[in-house]
C-alpha cells in the first residue's frame, strides 16, 4: 500500500511518501497548491505532480493532504470535487490540521502558525477547532502581513508629520525602495494583492526591534499577544497546556519571547514545531486507516 502525505501550501506543494509498514518511499515538491493563488486547474496538477514524484510514478493508495485557502465552504464546494479523483481515498483537512498532527501525532493539541498568515489549530480526539486563518483582510492577526502592515501605516504616520521618525523608518523604506510620500502610496497599492511581497517587511520590523526601536517592539509586540489570546482562548477550551508553535514569525527573539510570556501567564507553554507538515498528513491518513503513527517518526 502508497499512502501519500501532502502539504499543499501557498508558494509550494510537498508530498511524501510511505508505506504500511513506515517505510520512506520517496518526497516530492512542486508550485503552488493554493487555488486562490494559481487557479484550480493549476493547484490540482502542482498537487498531483508532487505525488507522483513521490510515488516515483507509482499510483497511490491513500493521499492525505492539507490544503492552504480552504477558509469556508465556498472553497470546499470548489476545491473538492476534483481533489477526490486523485487517487482511491483522499482525505483533504486544512492545513493547519496537518501542522498540528505532525507534532501529536494524531493526538488531541494545539498549534500556532504565524507565517505569512496565521491560525490557531486544534484538536479534541473528536472534532477539529479553529481560530483566525481566514485571509489577511478578515483574520490573520499577529502574522508576518499583519506586522507588515502596521509597519507601514507606522511609516505613513511619520512621513505625514503625526509621529517622530525612528530607525524603523529607514528600514521599511530601503526594503521596499521608496522615498517619499508618492513612491509609498503608489508601491502600496500595487503592492497590496501580493501577500508575500507585503509580509516580508516584517523582516525590517524584527531588525529595527532588535535594535531597540520602539516603535518596532511594539507592533511586534501587540501582534505576538494578539495571537497568544487565540491560542489561549483554544487551548483552555481543550483543557491542554501546551501549544506547539510553527511559522516564521517565531523566529523573531522578541515575538517569540512576549507569546511564550502571555501563554505563561495562563500556565501554557510554548513549544517550537519540528516535523514537517507533510509528515502530519501521513499521520492522519494512518489514523484513518487504524495504522501506527509512531512507524513514522521512530525509524
Amino acid at each position: 500500500m502508497i499512502i501519500v502525505g501532502v502539504d499543499a501550501g501557498g508558494t509550494k506543494t510537498k508530498a511524501v511518501a510511505y508505506d504500511e509498514e513506515g517505510n520512506l518511499i520517496g518526497e516530492g515538491n512542486s508550485g503552488s497548491g493554493n487555488y486562490h493563488n494559481v487557479g484550480l486547474s493549476k493547484a490540482i496538477a502542482h498537487i498531483k505532480e508532487s505525488i507522483y514524484q513521490s510515488t516515483q510514478g507509482k499510483e497511490p493508495d491513500v493521499v492525505a493532504m492539507g490544503v492552504a485557502g480552504l477558509d469556508s465552504r465556498y472553497d470546499w464546494e470548489n476545491f473538492s470535487p476534483l481533489a477526490m479523483n486523485i487517487a482511491k481515498k483522499v482525505i483533504i483537512k486544512h492545513d493547519g490540521v496537518i501542522a498540528l498532527f505532525a507534532e501529536t501525532l494524531g493526538q488531541p493539541g494545539v498549534v500556532v502558525i504565524a507565517g505569512t498568515g496565521s491560525v490557531v489549530e486544534g484538536y479534541d480526539g473528536k472534532d477539529f477547532y479553529r481560530l483566525g486563518g481566514r485571509g489577511w483582510l478578515l483574520s490573520d492577526d499577529g502574522s508576518a502581513y499583519w506586522v507588515s502592515r502596521e509597519a507601514l501605516r507606522k511609516i505613513m504616520r511619520m512621513m505625514d508629520g503625526l509621529e517622530d521618525k525612528t530607525p524603523l523608518f529607514n528600514y521599511v523604506t530601503s526594503k521596499i525602495g521608496v522615498r517619499d510620500l508618492d513612491d509609498l502610496v503608489l508601491w502600496a497599492y500595487t503592492s497590496s494583492c501580493h501577500i508575500d511581497i507585503v509580509s516580508s517587511i516584517a523582516e525590517a520590523v524584527d531588525r529595527a526591534a532588535r535594535e531597540g526601536d520602539h516603535v518596532a517592539i511594539s507592533i511586534l509586540k501587540q501582534g505576538a499577544e494578539i495571537l497568544a489570546h487565540q491560542a489561549v482562548t483554544l487551548a483552555k477550551k481543550l483543557r491542554v497546556d501546551k501549544v506547539y508553535l510553527k511559522g516564521g514569525m517565531f523566529k523573531s527573539p522578541i515575538y517569540l519571547s512576549v507569546f511564550k510570556n502571555y501563554l505563561s501567564l495562563y500556565n501554557i507553554s510554548g513549544d517550537i514545531g519540528t516535523r514537517s507538515p507533510e509528515l502530519g498528513a501521513v499521520i492522519l491518513a494512518f489514523k484513518e486507516l487504524g495504522l501506527n503513527p509512531s512507524k513514522l517518526v521512530s525509524r
